[in-house]
């Protein structure tokens, strides 16, 4: 019962901020709703304290951010961008509630966009931790475009490393060319398209070769090559033709889609990543399982992924190399102290000089 009053009157106190009514909403709660009613309402109370107390720590300006209006939102963002303080504000803004509240006239999304769009502008490189922790978070695809757009923007080097795993995506590697790493992203596509032999060398000499790893296993994870694990003759997708121009299109995407997936099971051999041999196995399972038996020998993907499988997995059994850290050994036993050397008080004097002889 308390939890249901609390609940009601919190809620009704955020929204209409009339206590007298926010008392009476809470009791009626309490006496009618049952237990999950009073869940549901505490969950959706979160934000709207987060904003509340938001009300207290950011200028007023800065919650316009997130207004219904389009119009009012890109005034207050230029508003914003000519203040002192505008780094620090923005990235308050994106510690805020994300999702749209209508009773609080809040669109957190676009709020979060356009915070991100001023860090950029600003060229704020002390927001890039936070950039790329909303990065990593993040699941909205204009999010993420927002965000490599702005890493960009910045030009801080830290932030290649993060973005090196999304080669591949358009606003990632225009990010990573003004971070001036056009070559290594040339020579991403060249082994994506071509299996170049120089190219994959140049990724390897990369400092950043597990995270390239990274970018060749995402194109694997990609909707259009769970797809393609479905079909059932891939020999028909690679030597296929059509006169239609829709099915030539669509016959290009697949075999553009088969090229890639097999570049990349082999660019991973090249650059021995180990760590992909799970999805390695994975896809030559769900590839044995989406065609007969007899079928097996000559299908690209199986070949390709035994044939990876055969190599890498070999790496999974060596010794791990030595590191150049010094182990700490404060924890080892110690050698056991030396037992105390007998007293020699009681011992008779050793005599000066030699004793003359008696006659």
């Amino acid at each position: 019962m308390f939890t249901g009053f609390f609940s009601g009157f919190f809620s009704y106190l955020a929204l209409i901020r009339d206590l007298s009514k926010a008392v009476a909403m809470g009791l009626a709660i309490a006496i009618s709703a049952p237990p999950i009613v009073f869940a549901v309402f505490l969950s959706g109370l979160l934000p709207i304290f987060r904003l509340l107390r938001a009300e207290k720590l950011l200028p007023e300006i800065a919650l316009e951010l997130g207004s219904l209006d389009p119009e009012i939102r890109q005034n207050t963002l230029r508003q914003l961008l000519q203040r002192k303080d505008a780094v620090p504000i923005l990235l308050k803004v994106l510690d805020l509630p994300v999702d749209k509240n209508r009773f609080w006239e809040w669109n957190g999304e676009e709020a979060h966009l356009l915070a991100v769009e001023g860090l950029g502008r600003l060229r704020a490189k002390e927001a890039v931790p936070k950039l790329v922790e909303k990065l990593q978070r993040t699941r909205l695809r204009k999010m993420k475009e927002k965000i490599f757009w702005a890493l960009g923007e910045i030009g801080d080097p830290q932030a290649i490393q993060v973005l090196v795993p999304f080669l591949g995506e358009k606003e990632a590697e225009k990010a990573l060319r003004k971070l001036g790493q056009g070559d290594f992203i040339d020579a991403f596509h060249r082994v994506l398209d071509s299996r170049y032999v120089d190219a994959v060398e140049k990724l390897r000499e990369w400092a950043y070769r597990r995270e390239v790893a990274a970018a060749f296993i995402r194109v694997l994870n990609s909707p259009l090559v769970a797809e393609l694990l479905r079909f059932r003759m891939l020999r028909m997708v690679e030597e296929g033709s059509s006169e239609s121009d829709r099915d030539s299109k669509l016959l290009m995407i697949w075999q553009q889609t088969l090229k890639h997936t097999l570049n990349s099971i082999w660019a991973l051999v090249q650059l021995r990543a180990i760590e992909a041999l799970p999805l390695l196995e994975r896809i030559g399972r769900r590839r044995l399982a989406s065609i007969p038996k007899d079928e097996w020998q000559d299908d690209p993907i199986i070949a390709e992924c035994f044939q990876a499988i055969k190599i890498l997995k070999p790496f999974t059994t060596l010794p791990r190399a030595a590191s150049f850290v010094p182990e700490d050994i404060s924890t080892l036993p110690r050698p056991a102290p030396a037992p105390e050397a007998p007293s020699t008080a009681n011992l008779p004097a050793i005599p000066e000089s030699e004793p003359k002889d008696i006659a």
